[in-house]
């Protein structure tokens, strides 16, 4: 096994959605990890939140904390 569907395991046994980096300005669904190439180290299991940064329904990122009535729980 390796360090991908190690992490990937660990997400979804644990209710995470993905990865996210705030100083990376950056984040990944566990269906679709490291799509940046870069060195993991900096990132956090985070949860799918709305994106009050952004305009538009559809969009959404990564964060710390699971929100009540989000997107998706």
């Amino acid at each position: 096994m390796n360090v991908k569907k190690i992490v990937k395991k660990y997400l979804k046994e644990n209710g995470y959605y993905g990865l996210y980096n705030l100083e990376g300005e950056c984040g990944c669904t566990k269906d679709d990890l490291f799509p940046c190439e870069s060195c993991p180290d900096e990132c956090e299991a985070g949860y799918l939140i709305d994106d009050p940064q952004e305009s538009g329904d559809d969009f959404y990122g990564i964060g710390p904390k699971k929100q009540q009535g989000g997107m998706r729980d």
